[in-house]
């Protein structure tokens, strides 16, 4: 298996129990700290069957038709070429072989809309960032659309539906700073940044239950085969 993009390892290590003990994981990412990082737990862990490496996904330096599976969890969106990365992944693919990735669905429901709304009033205070393009991959027709013009077959797209609580919103503003939403935290100043997370916060306090603060998600969860 090759997981693209593997970052922490939320996919890599899954992976190592699916194969056993006679496959062999290979997890690749662009970041040089989520290389370190995720080899030391390999490390740690003593997992054999696992090499992480520093590459970058839309150039994979593995020979055609290496790998029976390619995964690919939560990252498509943030490939500068999809096309190429997914003409890279079906390459190193044997025939035959699999494509799985994860993206997020969108969902437009109340609590969508109060968070847009909040984080569209601080647009005027915002630093600056160099332009990003985010590929819209958030819906059943989008991924079947580019996983077919990347060259794949019998593909299948499925929604689900995940709900995890936070303890208080203390672990929810720390967990804040653990994945994508960090970005637009980083571009306010101190005092915007105080007064954000004030609001923000007053807003997921409304939500708390005796379980704790919910938060539900929406993956899309996508496969192809190469033929």
């Amino acid at each position: 298996m090759l997981d693209v993009a593997c970052g922490r390892g939320a996919v890599l290590f899954p992976a190592c129990r699916a194969v056993g003990a006679t496959g062999r994981v290979f997890g690749i990412d662009i970041s040089d700290g989520m290389v370190k990082e995720t080899r030391n737990e390999v490390s740690r862990d003593g997992l054999a069957n696992a090499t992480v490496l520093k590459m970058d996904a839309e150039r994979i330096g593995f020979p055609d038709s290496t790998f029976d599976f390619v995964l690919c969890g939560l990252s498509l969106f943030f490939f500068p070429k999809l096309d190429q990365a997914l003409a890279d992944f079906l390459r190193v693919l044997q025939p035959e072989g699999q494509f799985a990735a994860s993206t997020f669905k969108k969902v437009e429901d109340e609590r969508s809309r109060r968070f847009r709304e909040l984080a569209e009033s601080y647009k005027d205070y915002l630093r600056p960032i160099p332009s990003a393009e985010i590929k819209n991959l958030d819906s059943e027709e989008e991924m079947r659309r580019v996983l077919s013009q990347a060259g794949f077959v019998e593909i299948e797209v499925v929604s689900g539906e995940e709900t995890f609580y936070y303890r208080d919103e203390e672990e929810w503003w720390e967990t804040a700073w653990s994945h994508g939403y960090r970005a637009f935290l980083e571009r306010m100043d101190a005092d915007m940044l105080a007064r954000y997370r004030k609001q923000v916060l007053e807003l997921i306090v409304e939500e708390k239950t005796d379980q704790g603060i919910p938060v539900t998600w929406h993956p899309l969860y996508s496969k192809g085969r190469k033929p």
